[in-house]
Order: C-alpha cells, then structure tokens, then sequence
C-alpha cells in the first residue's frame, strides 16, 4: 500500500474511533436492562444491567427468567439474546425519569425455548402509559423494536399485556434520552404542498433506516446507537445506481445536521445516478419500501455533496411516491459550501393506496446545462402514532392491572370513570340518531372535520394565510391567529379565567361581538395533537346542555387553540367546592361530573338517599371490572344512572330518616354484593327508543315502573 492509501486508511480509523468515542450529547436517561439476567452484560462499550428479583425498575409480577445455552445469533447485540424474561400476565417496566423530552425505546427479541415456553408462538402487546407499540405481536428471529416517545411524566411505564391464552416476553430493553433538536416541531407535506405541524407530540416507530452507498453502521459506530442497513435490497433497478464514498470530505456546520443527526459514514458515503459519460440520461433511481397501509410516516432524507468539485454543479429532483418534494435541489446552495451534511424532512399523507412507499432521484429539466445525476446519501422511515395514539393498529392502551378493589376505591375513581362511560353513551345516542337523520337527508350539526375539504375562516377583517397543517384537510371553523390575539387582548394575563392539564383559557370577545372562551395549548402539556384534533372532531359533531359548545379552532404558528362559547356561570369546581356559588346538588351530580377523591362532601350531608347512591356505586363497580366481559355495555350503564336519579327523587321531603346521609356507612358491606336489578323493562328498550333532541333526554316515565317495584 502506497504511502496515500496509508493516509487514507489512518484518516478512516480516526474518524471511525472519533464517532465511536465522541459525542456532543450525554443522555440524562440512560437504562440499559438485560431481562431474565443475574448479571450485567456488555455490549461494545456498554453495560446492560440485570433485571433480576432486586431490580427496582420491574413491578409485580416478576414473570419468568429464562436462558439458554446455545448460540442464539451472530449479531452485535447477541450477548442479550441468551436470557429473557416471560411474562404469563400483565406486567410492566417503570423508569424514572430524569428530563422530559424526546426518549428511545428500544426493545430486544430473540424467541427460543425455555421448559414448557416456545417463545416463537408468543403473542402480546406493549405500551407506554399513552401510546400503544405493539400489539398482537409475534416474533420468529432476532429483532430490535425501536420507537421514540415524547416523555412528560415522571415515570415511563412499559407495559407488556400478554394475548388470551399466550404469553409475552422480552430480551432486554432500552430507554434513552434524545436530543431535543433531533425531531424538529414540524415538517414538509407534500400532499397537499404545506406544513405538518406537531412532530413533538407524536410517538415513532422506526420502520427503516438506510445508508445508502455505503456498507452496514453498526450501533458501535453511531453516537445515538441506531443501527443503518446497505440500500443495496431496497432499489428497484441497482444497475442504474452506483455508490460512491469520500468520508473525509464531510463537513458538519453549525445550524444544519450534527453527528447526532447522522454518522459521517452516512454522509460520507452515497449512492448516485450511473450516468457517467451519458449525458443524455433520463432515468431516476428508486427504492421501495414496504410499510403498513393507515398511517403517515415520517420520511427524512440525508444529503451531503461529496461528489461535485465545484459549487452549483449538481441539480436534481427527489420524489416521494411519484411526488416530486425537492425539484431542482443544489445542495450547495445551501450553505455556500460543498460535503455539507444536511437533512430533509417531509411527512406523507395516510398510505391509503397500498403498502408501499417509494424514494427516487433523478435528473432535473428546468436548469439549462446541468448534468444528469443525482445523489442521496441516507434515508429513515419513521412511522407516526394513529389518532388513537397507537402505532398497531387500532389497540387503545389497556387500564393498569389490579387486584380486587375494595370500597374506598371504588368510591375514589367512581365519578371520573362514569363521566367518560356517561359522555361514550351520549356519542352513541348521537350517532343513532345521525344515521337516522341520514336516512331521513337532513342533518342538524357540522359537518364532520374528517371527511376532507376546505376550511372556513373568520373571512372579511382577517386573511388565513396559513400553510397546510394536519387540520388543513377538514372542514370546520378555522379562526385566524391574529382574530385569537385580537380576542384575548393578546393573551392578556389578566384574562385568564381557568388553568387546566391542556393550558390556559382566557376570555375574549371576537370583531362580530361573540363572547368567547380561548383555550390556549401548552407545548409541556401531557395533551397534545391527538388530544386536540379528537377534541374539535368530538365537540364539533353535537350539542348538549351539558357540554360547552365549540365554535372553532386555531393552528397556525405552532399553535393548539380551542375556541368555546363563554358560558358566564362559573366553573364546575366552584360550584363543588364553594367560591361563594352556590353548591350541586345530589341530582346535579348525578348528572346523565364530581371530583374523583371523594363522592360527597358536607354541603351534601341529608340529602342524598342511600339506594340512589347504592344504586350508582354498583353502576361504578360494573363499568371497573377486570375484563371486558363483565363490564356493562353503554345502555345498561345509562339505564342504572337513570335508574339511580328516579330513586333519589322518590324521595318524601318530609321524611328526614329516609333522607339521610347517616345510613350511608352501612353500605360499604353491600356494594360488591348488588343482586336485586329489576329487568322489568329491558336496555334494549332504552336503546331503541327515539330521541330527538339530546339536550332533553329523560326516562322519568319510563322508570316509575322500577321505582315501585323496589316498594318506595
């Protein structure tokens, strides 16, 4: 070897140990745990610790350890595929966390057997306490799961909730800060053309991540520890590619792509189009990828210029499934320099034409005398949470594991959870009576916000002029920010008038006189964009007397805005607890909200009859069941509320014995015992009865049969 190939091969070693040894950022996070261990394990320069009965990270149940003595895989992280730990119930993983943000989950799988355990016909999901990772999940060879989840909590719980008849299992687990600059708050669209806006909040899951050119990079060799595979099994077409590399020549400026960003063996390395010496060249390179159809994901595209000798020299187009997202791109335009490490990135629209997602670049037509080729020189695939926060499928995360409650408890959840049963049983009333009016070709309420279209805005004082984000595609009343800061006098503090988990609301009065309530969205708030979209989408759709009304939305500039009618009464909580209002009544509570550590309070004390409350804890207790099986369904939760408001107005007002509070002590014993429901008139007669208007819905009449049954 000649004296240069010696620089060359000497200059590689450095940066190869540079990027091994060096990173700008250290993780305030950092649990590494080898599941079903006894003792910690080293993985090139870390040490995964074991998850053993003394471990304080795993709850109870501790599950089954398991290892095995065979080589179980060739791969870099094989010394963690000898130990697992099974789990025959739902069990979980909690990390204390050090710094909200950004947080690597990674998760290791290897089936193999252990006694009565093929790990290989393991089926089970895994969540965190708001997003869902994966669910019915199986596994057949070595495999790395790696997701990132925006932490606001104190404690990140991994949850691992086995299917019926199956079990679950895991590896070993890593849960890892992130830098915050490594997800930007948003990103291009290119259909339509705009801005997606919200990345913060969304839970990924990492599907691909590619380096084109060049050879595997092992995590060893990533500062973050992320794995990039050859692009070699991805292009359509590999005879119309070629590779090309020069790592030395990469250059990492201030303000664009870091090595956190992307390993100079990723920017150093790039595949091109094979259009040497053929000018005329009028091809694009393509890769595809297969991915899952119902969601969008989160394309990145890293460039670096390592092959031009000269600034404006090299032109091209990208395209993202035959959308062209980057025409005419001069990379050295960018920052007036060449080699300059840099990054696009573009969410695409819901994959509803199949399971395929396609990357090219090929040649431009638009700038006179500009050579036929093209570059990239990495590519990730990141796939974003649903609507319903999961990314698998539809699953919903599951209600923590508990064991047989007793009546404290009950009575400490038993508002909260009939609240969220009592507004479910109001949606499905709601949607009955919508396909009914369907059928009938008329419809009283907006149109739904998910169906595509243009938006409205406040038109005449104010333009829109904002560019499209994840609302853009919906119908429904969008009001300009300037006419939000206008309302509110800017966000006059002095205007606020109630502080909740979402943010801030403020009164204000929009240019045509409507007195407004402006629910403004805390970036560090636990509510974020799927909170937000379900809440327009939810609130939009219908009215009742007991939910405010919503008049529109803001989402320009970053912003989460709720836009309601100012409803002049005071809050619920004051009118719970006092500020001078007057106080609920049993009846009003009742009513189809409470605090949720207690059920009653003394202003109550004499007016509450024990069968109306006895009826609503046994309501309470059914809907807590363990499995679904046992829970009521919405008529029958809806019909017992009922049925606990027709008891309590039975009530002689002169009768203070019957009416009092004192006999409420004697029905702790009774509440896991309730057997004397009267099926005289059934919730399939609830539910088929036709309702009109729900904002008065009653079933006075209905009842007075039951309440005379029960001899009151």
């Amino acid at each position: 070897m000649g004296p240069i190939g010696c620089k060359v091969l000497i200059w590689n070693l450095w940066v190869l140990s540079f990027v091994c040894f060096s990173s700008g950022f250290t993780p305030v996070d950092n649990y590494l745990i080898n599941c079903g261990s006894s003792t910690n394990t080293t993985v090139g320069s870390r040490v995964f610790l074991p998850d053993n009965s003394g471990s304080k990270f795993l709850s109870t149940p501790k599950g089954v350890p398991a290892s095995t003595t065979v080589s179980v895989s060739s791969s870099e992280d094989s010394p963690l595929y000898q130990t697992a730990r099974i789990f025959d119930q739902l069990s979980k993983y909690s990390f204390p966390i050090g710094q909200a943000g950004r947080h690597w989950i990674r998760l290791y799988f290897y089936p193999f057997v252990s006694g009565s355990y093929d790990m290989k016909k393991a089926s089970f999901g895994v969540s965190t306490q708001s997003r869902v990772l994966l669910n019915s999940f199986s596994v057949s060879r070595d495999l790395v799961k790696e997701f990132s989840v925006n932490v606001t909590s104190d404690t990140l719980d991994l949850t691992f909730i086995p299917s019926t008849n199956s079990f679950a299992f895991i590896n070993a687990i890593e849960v890892v800060s992130v830098p915050d600059e490594l997800i930007t708050e948003d990103a291009a669209t290119f259909n339509p053309v705009g801005k997606f806006r919200g990345l913060s909040w969304q839970a990924m899951e990492t599907v691909y991540r590619v380096n084109m050119g060049g050879p595997k990079v092992a995590f060893e060799n990533d500062t973050l520890w992320r794995t990039w595979v050859p692009d070699q099994p991805f292009l359509i077409e590999k005879n119309l590619a070629a590779s090309v590399s020069n790592i030395p020549a990469v250059k990492y400026v201030t303000g664009w792509a870091t090595r956190d960003t992307a390993p100079n063996s990723v920017y150093g390395t790039a595949t091109r189009m094979n259009s040497e010496n053929d000018p005329s060249s009028k091809f694009n390179v393509t890769w595809k990828f297969n991915v899952d159809p119902g969601y969008q994901y989160l394309v990145r595209l890293h460039f670096c210029d390592i092959v031009s000798t000269a600034l404006n020299d090299l032109y091209f187009n990208v395209y993202i499934d035959s959308w062209n997202v980057a025409p005419d791109l001069d990379l050295g335009n960018i920052a007036n320099t060449l080699a300059l490490a840099y990054y696009m990135d573009f969410v695409t629209a819901k994959k509803t034409d199949g399971n395929e997602l396609r990357v090219s670049i090929g040649p431009t037509n638009d700038v006179p005398n500009a050579y036929p080729n093209a570059i990239l020189n990495g590519l990730e695939i990141l796939k974003l949470n649903n609507s319903m926060g999961s990314l698998s499928g539809d699953a919903i995360v599951p209600p923590s594991s508990s064991s047989k409650k007793n009546v404290g408890v009950i009575v400490g959840v038993i508002i909260g959870a009939v609240v969220l049963v009592i507004f479910a049983g109001i949606l499905y009333k709601f949607c009955r009576k919508q396909r009914r009016l369907a059928r009938q070709g008329q419809s009283k309420t907006w149109i739904p916000l998910s169906i595509g279209g243009n938006s409205h805005t406040m038109g005449s004082k104010y333009s829109n002029g904002t560019t499209t984000s994840l609302m853009s595609n919906n119908l429904g009343y969008r009001i300009p920010f300037a006419a939000v800061q206008e309302a509110t006098n800017n966000f006059d503090e002095s205007w606020v008038i109630g502080i909740g988990g979402f943010g801030k609301v403020y009164k204000g009065t929009l240019n045509d006189g409507t007195k407004v309530a402006v629910k403004r969205g805390n970036p560090r708030s636990q509510q974020g964009l799927a909170e937000f979209q379900t809440e327009i989408e939810m609130l939009s759709q219908f009215r009742h007397r007991h939910l405010v009304s919503l008049i529109g939305y803001c989402d320009e500039k970053n912003e989460m805005i709720l836009i309601y009618e100012y409803m002049e009464n005071g809050t619920l909580k004051g009118h719970l607890y006092g500020s001078g209002l007057p106080s609920l009544s049993w009846k009003e509570r009742l009513e189809k909200k409470g605090q949720l550590d207690q059920i009653i309070d003394s202003t109550l004390v004499g007016k509450i009859r024990p069968d109306s409350l006895r009826k609503f804890g046994e309501t309470a207790e059914k809907c807590l069941a363990d499995f679904g099986v046992d829970r009521p369904s919405m008529g029958d939760v809806l019909w017992n509320l009922e049925y606990a408001l027709q008891l309590q107005e039975a009530v002689v007002l002169g009768d203070p014995e019957e009416n009092s509070t004192n006999m409420i002590g004697e029905l702790s014993p009774q509440i896991n015992n309730f057997s004397h429901v009267d099926n005289t008139v059934s919730a399939a007669q609830f539910e088929a009865s036709s309702v009109d208007d729900l904002s008065g819905v009653s079933m006075s009449k209905v009842f007075s049969q039951l309440v005379k049954s029960e001899g009151r």
